[in-house]
């Protein structure tokens, strides 16, 4: 009897992986494609399960062959100068807080630099980004939709790799990178993190940003009540992370790390200058410098924005300072000006710098004095806070004005780095003035804003983390670089992965032959819009999304009531900490409230008759022609026991408050067209077709091909070969998402050895 069984990759490959077993010669797989045929011994066979990596070959699975980045090349396209970038990013700043995206809106920020950008450059009117941060953020440097990418939601500590942005896609600083391009990411990353990531702390070089240098979590850390392990009362007293006196900062002496101490000092302004303000056990502030006090202090503590982890990867190396004493956006807004300076004193030199700002994410602390506009104060009669505290049951007049103060804070440090720089000067009357033709710089948000803070007639319940108007409209401006007939508005439709084709663009690079073969891109050209003030439209349709990520653990409800109708969701947050740093009540089995449940429908059952939750669905999708918009939803049981359909479909420029957003109103639930008792016209009819019709044919082009680690459209020896360099580990080789990279995964694999359907 032969000792070899020959079998090509087809069903007999796919009946030895049924079995689990598997001849010791499977690595001649590694280096096969799928029109090889595959050579197996008869004999020896071990279980998948227990294959070791011991058995795959070093030389074959070095770093190399396991990314994309080693792959790219970036074709000449264009006939333009290439432009430098500054990409800045406002962590959930939705379309509602500016008066450039939200022109009926009352008591917005104050944001003369990001005016100043728009009145030099273009207003984008009608641009759509996800529902929440991190599917944004890769859709920026991917220029794919999230259930492509897999990244469908904001990560956490116990998102699986399929869940984070894999090695494997082609990112912006890899195609730039390959063109001659310095891409620096300074600020929030959030498309990976280090949890559970094969890659840890060098998470953002594992996606191409081998210069980066912020934070790998979602925002900033939690706010820590006990300032630094000072105050032992388990009642939060002090919700900003720092003592306060009604209205203001309290005064304290302030300790340093060094063991210097400051008698007297604004307690805000202390932390603002890398301190800690003394208190005793109590919370009571100590005003006077005192060693005893100073040695209860936990110097390693976190505390939102003013104590926080920053990572460093550079060099090929990655490295952590925990925590940093000194306010995150400053810290940004600094980096980002020392690395542009660094690249504009190098002739010739092309760069990249996206500014990823952190501040206007919850928890929200008000900025330092200095970074806020002259004359800036706390209203008196305004208890401090920034969370619910015993004296403030309900902080939405303080959480709006903080949000307030930290854009205008983000605008202050955006002048900042524009001026030191030089990327722009001041003219004799004291306006901003762009001044480097050669660079293109773009403001924009990543998600609607968060319940709270959402401004009128943006609705509250239906902004971040849904596919409504409110969670998906975001401002976005432009201008330098190739920009013509500045200070005015596209109303054209735009979407956030249009962004990965401009930064291609202003390369005079073709990102659609810079990925690899197979791979799908769902951006569209977006610098016409810049070069011509009357430019075809280059979208038919926008689409948007978010899904149910792979986690490690269970997700429990979390119900936030922060409006008259509380809103419940089961599928995002965690844990118990999470649930209640976005002003929560958790309900999984740690909970401390008086009910326990596994789902949002199962709590709600436990609720006196008449009691109503908004639900944060499994999964949303969105789509427009600009004018006509269906929303689908993955319905929670209960919704779709009571009857509740699926889909919405919504007239924009009927709805809510549309005559003063441009024709595109706030699509609230009272403007439902397949709401019971609602009679479509003919028109209306006709146009739900045409939207369900082509919403079907995406959801058709989103599904996932099983087996594809590498991205290419084709389950072959180059995923076997990633699969076996993360054996035992959680990775983007996890097929089944049980948390390690297995015998169980390589059977899906083998399953699926060939082109991917479609």
């Amino acid at each position: 009897m032969s000792r070899f069984v020959l079998l090509r990759a087809n069903h007999s490959v796919a009946a030895v992986a049924r079995s689990r077993l598997i001849p010791l010669g499977i690595l001649p797989i590694l280096s096969m494609r799928s029109d090889h045929m595959l050579f197996f011994p008869s004999r020896r066979r071990l279980s998948l399960l227990a294959l070791p990596l011991a058995f795959v070959s070093v030389s074959i699975l070095n770093a190399a062959a396991v990314t994309s980045s080693a792959t790219v090349h970036a074709p000449l396209f264009g006939d333009h100068p290439d432009y430098n970038i500054l990409f800045v990013i406002l962590d959930d700043v939705g379309a509602d807080q500016l008066t450039l995206s939200n022109p009926a809106g009352v008591g917005l920020a104050s944001t003369p630099t990001i005016n100043a950008i728009a009145a030099q450059g273009v207003n984008f009117s009608n641009c759509w980004a996800t529902p929440q941060c991190s599917p944004s953020r890769t859709c920026f440097f991917t220029g794919r939709y999230p259930s492509r990418t897999g990244v469908v939601t904001a990560l956490t500590a116990q998102t699986l790799p399929q869940s984070q942005c894999s090695p494997y896609e082609t990112t912006t600083p890899m195609i730039l990178g390959a063109d001659g391009y310095h891409c620096k990411l300074v600020g929030k990353f959030h498309l990976s993190q280090e949890d559970l990531n094969p890659a840890g702390i060098a998470a953002p070089a594992s996606n191409g940003f081998t210069d980066f240098n912020g934070t790998l979590l979602g925002g900033p850390p939690f706010i820590d009540p006990t300032i630094a392990g000072q105050v032992d009362s388990t009642t939060v007293v002090y919700s900003c992370g720092f003592p306060v006196s009604g209205s203001a900062p309290a005064i304290c002496a302030c300790a340093f790390p060094n063991g210097d101490c400051t008698p007297g000092v604004n307690a805000l302004e202390c932390l603002a200058a890398g301190g800690l303000p003394l208190v005793a056990s109590d919370g009571t502030p100590i005003l006077e410098c005192s060693a005893e006090a100073a040695a209860r202090i936990d110097w390693t503590a976190t505390n939102g924005s003013y104590a926080w982890p920053r990572t460093i990867n550079r060099d090929g190396a990655a490295t952590q300072v925990i925590p940093v004493r000194k306010h995150a956006d400053i810290v940004q807004a600094d980096d980002a000006i020392t690395f542009i300076n660094e690249q504009r004193s190098q002739a010739g030199a092309k760069w990249m710098c996206t500014l990823s700002f952190t501040g206007d994410h919850d928890p929200w602390q008000p900025p330092q004095q200095s970074s806020l506009p002259p004359g800036t104060v706390w209203p008196k009669g305004l208890p401090m806070a920034c969370d619910v505290q015993p004296n403030v049951p309900n902080p939405t007049a303080q959480q709006r004005l903080i949000s307030n103060w930290t854009i205008e804070s983000l605008d202050v440090q955006l002048r900042r780095v524009l001026l030191a720089t030089n990327l722009a000067t001041l003219n004799k009357q004291g306006a901003l003035t762009l001044n480097a033709p050669d660079t293109l710089i773009v403001v924009v948000g990543d998600n609607g804003s968060f319940l709270n803070t959402v401004r009128a007639p943006f609705n509250p319940l239906r902004a971040k983390a849904t596919a409504y108007q409110s969670g998906i409209c975001v401002p976005l401006v432009a201008a330098g670089g190739p920009t013509v007939a500045p200070g005015r508005r596209c109303d054209e439709m735009v979407n956030v992965v249009d962004l990965f084709q401009l930064w291609g663009e202003c390369a005079n690079v073709n990102v659609n032959t810079a990925v690899p073969v197979g791979r799908k891109l769902d951006c569209r050209p977006m610098l016409r819009y810049l070069t011509s003030a009357n430019a075809p439209a280059a979208r038919e349709w926008n689409f948007s999304e978010y899904g149910t990520e792979y986690l490690a653990v269970p997700c429990y409800p979390c119900l936030i009531s922060a409006s008259s109708v509380a809103t419940c969701t089961d599928t995002i947050l965690t844990s118990e900490s999470l649930c209640n740093s976005q002003g929560g009540v958790w309900y999984g089995p740690t909970a401390t409230a008086p009910a326990v449940a596994s789902t949002c429908c199962e709590l709600l059952s436990q609720q006196p008759e008449g009691t109503t939750y908004n639900f944060i669905y499994a999964s949303q999708q969105a789509l427009t022609d600009g004018r006509w918009k269906l929303v689908y939803s993955d319905q929670p049981t209960c919704m779709v026991e009571a009857g509740v359909s699926d889909y919405e479909f919504y007239d924009l420029s009927q709805c809510f408050a549309a005559h003063l957003l441009w024709g595109r109103g706030i699509d609230n639930p009272s403007f439902n067209l397949l709401a019971t008792g609602t009679t479509m016209t003919k028109v209306q009819q006709f146009n739900y077709n045409r939207l369900l019709a082509k919403m079907t044919q995406m959801q058709a082009s989103l599904q996932h091909c099983d087996g594809d680690i590498t991205m290419n459209g084709i389950v072959n020896g180059d995923d076997a070969a990633a699969l076996l360099n993360y054996w035992g580990m959680p990775s983007v080789a996890d097929i089944n998402n049980d948390g390690a990279t297995d015998g169980a995964d390589l059977a899906i694999l083998l399953d699926a050895w060939g082109p991917c359907p479609g």
